[in-house]
């Protein structure tokens, strides 16, 4: 499943593509392609679709944050489930 990866550099939200420090980038793309592999089997059980949209955003801080579109909270727990 493709995850998009976007960072916060100075204020505003950059693709990791974008990201100079290629070293921080390589982590950056390993960490979408880990949930990707994560929530690639995730399927919702009442409407048998998967989360689109999938996108994680990594904060000046580090934090990071996986946003998705879900067609239902089935789903979202399903997520949540596979996320740990």
């Amino acid at each position: 499943m493709k995850v998009d990866v976007t960072v916060s550099v100075r204020g505003k939200e950059v693709p990791v593509a974008d990201v100079p420090d290629k070293t921080l980038a390589a982590a950056l793309r390993k960490m979408g392609d880990d949930v990707g592999r994560a929530l690639s089997k995730v399927k919702c059980p009442e409407h048998n679709g998967p989360p689109t949209n999938v996108r994680v955003h990594v904060s000046a801080k580090g934090d990071g944050d996986l946003r998705y579109d879900s067609c239902c909270d089935k789903l979202a727990a399903a997520v949540k489930s596979a996320m740990g």
